[in-house]
């Protein structure tokens, strides 16, 4: 009983999480400003910081950044932003271990269709997407899930390796090999 209830609370916080990052990437403006809130869905409020790639590595010491070594044509890192734990899920869950909720997103854009963007999600903590038409793939050797949403005209592919989730949301305007060769880039 004990394993479905910290089940149930780990799903429930990846849930609250993931909702509070689409709710960052959907919803933010094309660049985002250095400590700005950011509010998500049913009131979550987190902190997005935009820093640099080495001040992320340092805030992240609880785990490797593996960074995409191919990029498709044309695009370019444009931004990086820190994300610390939502309060209200910290102050609510007294166990809760806030490295494990720490993320860092990395926005890439495309220099000639602006419009064009993937964002690379990296945090300690599992993710699972639970869309109705999530579909389970091999990502880089091991188990991980990919769902393309044409209404919101997205790609998202999630895996966890060495200890580390990978989520990766792309616009679905961006050449499908490209985007492969992005994602199996990044270990």
């Amino acid at each position: 009983m004990l394993m479905i209830i910290k089940r149930y609370l780990i799903t429930l916080i990846s849930l609250l999480v993931l909702t509070t990052a689409f709710g960052t990437v959907l919803a933010s403006p094309e660049t985002t400003p250095d400590n700005n809130p950011v509010s998500g869905g049913h009131g979550i409020i987190s902190s997005a910081e935009t820093i640099d790639l080495k001040e992320a590595e340092t805030l992240m010491d609880n785990i490797d950044l593996h960074l995409p070594s191919v990029l498709p044509d044309n695009f370019k890192q444009e931004s990086v932003i820190y994300n610390t734990p939502p309060e209200k899920i910290s102050k609510s869950l007294r166990n809760l271990n806030e490295d494990s909720v720490k993320e860092v997103t990395i926005r890439y854009r495309d220099q000639t269709e602006p419009s064009n963007w993937i964002d690379y999600t990296t945090k300690k903590m599992e993710i699972d997407l639970v869309d109705e038409n999530v579909k389970q793939i091999e990502i880089n050797g091991v188990l991980g899930q990919y769902l393309e949403s044409k209404e919101k005209g997205i790609k998202v592919f999630n895996w966890h390796f060495k200890g580390a989730s990978h989520f990766v949301i792309a616009k679905s305007g961006i050449d499908e090999s490209q985007l492969w060769d992005f994602v199996n880039s990044i270990k």
